[in-house]
């Protein structure tokens, strides 16, 4: 027996999802597939990208030898 919690079956047929879900679903599962080539570009220019030589000071002192 069905309680006041319990959904009720639709009396209708099922519809198809609006266009502009499909779309979305669309959008959502090629978000990668459509962003890689930027990353891809992005990594090639910042690996690719000549380390400036400047002059570097090391932080501490060596340490000494162990004698």
């Amino acid at each position: 027996m069905p309680t006041h919690s319990t959904a009720l079956p639709s009396a209708g047929p099922r519809h198809a999802a609006p266009d502009r879900d499909r779309l979305g679903t669309f959008l959502t599962a090629c978000w990668a597939a459509l962003h890689l080539p930027v990353l891809a570009l992005l990594g090639l220019t910042v690996h690719n990208h000549p380390a400036a030589a400047s002059d570097q000071l090391p932080a501490t002192a060596p340490d000494l030898p162990v004698s």
